[in-house]
């Protein structure tokens, strides 16, 4: 056993941290975080704080170059220009799992996307039924979307009921749901057009695909173009946020080495590396042990895709802080000027609930009957159509994307925003309880080996 006190320290270090670690990567983690921020910002809205807090917010920032301004509210900077990388990584995550993961196939893929589609259709609808007609009706897409880091970090607290399946099913679910949101976004709820952006933001969209298509792997190089392609798309009048899912749908999926080819260099590498170990025991006091790692790490990245490296490196970033930092503007609710009545004849906030707590579950749980009775699906190993009810419960926590939404459907109007966040708030929970209770009562998880 090893007397070095340094190494001590270090193991124990290791010890402490390796839990906070996990932690941090996990999708529970940024399900506490956004709980955390929202309650913050309620905490705010209704103290001696929120003047000062909403001067803040709505401050003008940004950057003016001779006659050229870019000049946005710090909350417009948020909600279009952090809020492009939430929308970059769900792009990422939905490319990988097509292309390669739990969704590649017609029955996986054709289960998840019915599914997907009765979570949007029967929400909006419940909604659109009780508002037809009234200042209310536009905001028919609130209820649609469901938000993925709570529904999954709740779905995480029933490890011993919960498959990976049934993980794997809500990450897909909840992946199409945003997906059909954007489009929702960027064809109903974006502003005049103005065509000679949109013309330029197509230019630089172009170079982005010529980029993958000529073998470029350098993350400047699509940072660059895609912060241009983001601009443009604002300045046309489609929501910023449709640029981050673009840009993600760029980045290339290929590895620049083969597998095989780097398995065997790797191991002539690793044996030369021995060999030197041999002769100086630390790679500190041996460069050349120091430039055989740098080679297997470069061999490491060329074999490695850049969807996989990008997805994996925002991933923490996204969840502990652009997500949060949304909530942090955007949850804000004046609770003084709410009351169970203003709830009950608020057709909006009624409207969002309807949708979220009984659209969601009956629209997921039908269209996944109709897709596996038709052929079209088919249920993931030990899946069952109750937990699939249950899973629909937990889609009705519609949370991030609802307030994302409800801010584009009434922007001039802050007290409709307020019912809506109410009305979001309140199915969310109703949601989340009713899902996780539901699933609670389900049979324990199958084994995880038979469930692929």
């Amino acid at each position: 056993m090893s007397t070095n006190p340094v190494r001590i320290v270090e193991k124990k270090a290791e010890k402490i941290l390796s839990p906070f670690n996990a932690f941090i990567e996990s999708q529970f983690s940024t399900s506490v975080g956004l709980a955390i921020a929202t309650l913050l910002a309620i905490v705010i809205t209704n103290s001696t704080l929120n003047e000062s807090f909403q001067t803040l917010i709505h401050a003008k920032t940004g950057f003016i170059y001779e006659e050229k301004t870019l000049l946005m509210p710090v909350k417009e900077w948020v909600n279009s220009g952090l809020m492009a990388f939430f929308f970059f990584l769900l792009g990422l995550e939905l490319k990988r799992e097509v292309f390669a993961g739990e969704l590649k196939g017609p029955k996986k893929f054709g289960l998840v996307l019915m599914a997907a589609i009765g979570g949007m259709v029967l929400p909006a609808l419940f909604f659109s039924l009780l508002n037809l007609g009234s200042e209310y009706q536009i905001g028919w897409a609130i209820p649609m979307a469901t938000d993925t880091a709570f529904a999954i970090g709740l779905l995480g607290f029933l490890t011993r009921k919960a498959s990976r399946n049934l993980f794997v099913f809500l990450t897909g679910l909840a992946i199409f749901d945003d997906l059909g949101a954007i489009v929702v976004i960027a064809i109903y709820y974006s502003k005049n057009l103005d065509m000679t952006a949109m013309g330029t933001a197509s230019v630089f969209f172009a170079l982005l695909i010529v980029s993958n298509l000529s073998g470029f792997r350098n993350g400047w190089v699509y940072f660059l173009l895609g912060t241009l392609f983001w601009w443009y798309v604002h300045e046309s009048g489609v929501h910023g946020t449709l640029a981050g899912v673009l840009i993600a749908l760029s980045v290339p999926a290929r590895t620049r080495s083969r597998p095989s080819l780097f398995a065997e260099r790797v191991k002539r590498l690793a044996s030369i590396f021995a060999k030197r170990m041999k002769n100086e025991k630390t790679v500190l006091a041996d460069q050349e042990q120091f430039k055989l790692l740098n080679e297997i790490k470069n061999k490491s990245m060329a074999v490695a895709t850049p969807l996989q490296r990008w997805e994996s490196s925002f991933e923490a970033p996204v969840g502990l802080l652009v997500l949060p930092i949304f909530a942090l503007c955007n949850a804000g609710i004046r609770l003084s000027e709410h009351n169970p009545e203003n709830i009950i004849t608020s057709p909006l906030a009624m409207g969002i609930i309807l949708g979220l707590v009984v659209g969601k579950p009956i629209g997921i749980w039908l269209f996944s009957w109709l897709a596996v009775r038709s052929g079209l699906g088919v249920l993931p190993t030990g899946v069952t159509f109750n937990q699939i009810l249950g899973l629909g419960m937990l889609a009705g926590i519609g949370f991030t994307m609802s307030l994302f939404i409800s801010l584009l459907a009434f922007p001039e109007d802050p007290n409709l925003v307020e019912q809506a966040k109410l009305g979001i708030l309140l199915a969310s929970l109703i949601s989340g309880t009713l899902g996780f209770f539901w699933l609670s009562c389900q049979k324990e998880k199958t084994d995880p080996e038979n469930t692929n």
